[in-house]
């Protein structure tokens, strides 16, 4: 199985004054699915315990919305197959953390999370889901939003990324199996042109087809 994720630093490195960004798998705020922890104990040996605190790390959720009778019903909720004609959402959870997340925290900078699907049947070039771009000041807990997990250590800077989608409206189609990629950037907005801070991460994990609309037998 393909790593599928990448986030920096890796496990091993130990600093006083450090930030982080990384996947954490268990945490989970109203309105979003906390990630999917499906990655082989290898790779969590070499990227599972990264942040403050060490967390494993998780994958994007995606699912029907509203669920069908077909669909997963419990816990991770993943539902890889999407019918055409129902609405999709994707959930993903990023966090910035260490003694430093409290100083990005202001409305200068700005994180940018692509959501993107690669696809796999016929060759072609990447279809946008949708881009949701955010200010890193920190705001109530929601989805969507950078918050502190803990206003009183300001040191876990969470954003639980959600985004609904319509297949067909996207440019997907029936029969066609597809890459899931999710990209995280952090941008400077106080220069012109905006500056690509050295932040960054991104999964590629998750698979997905699209289906005809369900006929109910």
């Amino acid at each position: 199985m393909p790593l599928g994720m990448f986030v920096n630093p890796l496990p091993d490195l130990r600093a006083g004054h450090l930030l982080q960004f990384d996947f954490p798998a268990d945490y989970r705020t109203r309105g979003a699915l906390p990630n999917i922890n499906i990655a082989p104990p290898g790779i969590e040996q070499m990227y599972g315990l990264l942040g403050t605190p060490p967390k494993e790390q998780g994958h994007p959720v995606i699912k029907e919305r509203p669920v069908e009778d077909e669909d997963p019903r419990t816990p991770p909720y993943q539902d890889q197959i999407i019918d055409i004609d129902q609405r999709a959402a994707i959930y993903h959870t990023g966090r910035l953390s260490g003694v430093l997340a409290k100083f990005l925290a202001q409305d200068r900078y700005e994180s940018r999370v692509r959501f993107d699907a690669l696809p796999l049947t016929i060759a072609g070039a990447p279809i946008p889901i949708r881009t949701i771009n955010a200010s890193l000041a920190a705001q109530a807990e929601s989805v969507n939003v950078w918050y502190f997990r803990d206003p009183a250590t300001q040191q876990e800077l969470m954003f639980h990324a959600r985004v609904f989608f319509n297949p067909a409206s996207v440019g997907l189609t029936p029969g066609n199996l597809y890459k899931l990629t999710v990209r995280w950037e952090f941008w400077d907005k106080s220069s012109t042109p905006n500056l690509r801070m050295p932040i960054s991460g991104f999964d590629e994990t998750v698979a997905f087809e699209v289906s005809e609309a369900t006929i109910n037998l």
